[in-house]
Formats: C-alpha cells, sequence, structure tokens
C-alpha cells in the first residue's frame, strides 16, 4: 500500500459531518409558554390556539398550526418540525423586545458594493441582472432598476437598440 492510499483512507475516517444542535422543541414551547405567562400543563386551548397563531405568524404558515399540535408537541408525543422550531426562537426573540420585522426576516449572507451594516434589513427583494450574460443578482436601488451595472446596462441596451432594427427591417420587408 502506497502512502498516497493510505492518506487517503485516513482522510476519509476523519471526515465528519457538520455538527448540528438539537432542540428538545417540547422545552423550548414550554419557556415560551411561561415567558408568555403561562403553565404549560393548565393552558386553556384557546390560549394555546393564540400562541399557535402568533407562531404561524411568524414563519407565514398557512393553514397555521392548531392547538393540538402543540399540546403534542408539549406531551412530546410528536417532535416539533425544524419549521415550528425557528418558529418557537422568533417568538423567544419577540419576547425579548426584537421588532417583529425584523424576527420575520431571512438571514441570508450578502455582498454588498455599498455600506451595509451587520443586521441591517433589506427592504427589497432581489432579482437577477437583464443582461442575459449576467449571472448577478441584485437588490435593486430603485424600482425600475433593471441591471446591477452601467456596463450590463449599456449591453441591454444595445441588444433592445438591435432587436429594434431588426423589426423595423421585418416591417418594412412586409410593405415592400
Amino acid at each position: 500500500m502506497t502512502s498516497n492510499e493510505v492518506r487517503t483512507m485516513l482522510e476519509k475516517k476523519q471526515q465528519t459531518k457538520p455538527y448540528q444542535m438539537s432542540y428538545d422543541g417540547a422545552m423550548m414551547l414550554e419557556e415560551v409558554i411561561r415567558a408568555l405567562g403561562h403553565d404549560p400543563q393548565v393552558i386553556t386551548v384557546d390560549d394555546l390556539q393564540g400562541i399557535a397563531d402568533k407562531l404561524s405568524y411568524l414563519v407565514n404558515k398557512e393553514p397555521a398550526w392548531g392547538w393540538r399540535y402543540l399540546r403534542n408537541i408539549l406531551n412530546k408525543k410528536l417532535d416539533a418540525s425544524q419549521k415550528l422550531l425557528d418558529a418557537i426562537m422568533r417568538l423567544g426573540a419577540t419576547i425579548d423586545e426584537t421588532p417583529t420585522d425584523l424576527v420575520k426576516s431571512e438571514r441570508v449572507m450578502i455582498q454588498a458594493a455599498g455600506h451595509v451594516r451587520a443586521g441591517a434589513l433589506v427592504l427589497a427583494d432581489s432579482r437577477p441582472c437583464a443582461n442575459p450574460g449576467c449571472k448577478i443578482e441584485f437588490v435593486p436601488r430603485t424600482p425600475r432598476q433593471a441591471c446591477h451595472s452601467a456596463s450590463c446596462a449599456k449591453v441591454v441596451a444595445k441588444l433592445r437598440r438591435e432587436e429594434r432594427r431588426k423589426q423595423q427591417k421585418v416591417q418594412a420587408g412586409k410593405h415592400a
């Protein structure tokens, strides 16, 4: 066996999966219910449904979760879904007075050409650049901005001029 074969075998053994924390959904839900001023063991159906509605709203869950689902989580008859765990974390953040707009937002990594502070809330959707040869997705500065840069805007303008010329030639050919 060569040294390269041994190294390859060792590298394969040393490869591990990324660490993922496991969360106890029942415990997390109990903590949120207590923080909202309720006892998880004797909470009413209406109060539990109200919490289910809040959780659903924070993660845009349609249809909303029902009180029975939360009761089954509390009784450890079901494991909480990843989406419910996310909603519980978000509700906890609102309890800690984090603004709802920020709590409902999605955390993403962005590349910023301008100054964007860490944790800033971007209030626009990204879109692909209109230049067919460009693969950049960008957040426009104005609603009508179609290209991410001036050079791409020039390419798109040139393509549009060429397309208009072709259409004018076709129209001229039909009338001749």
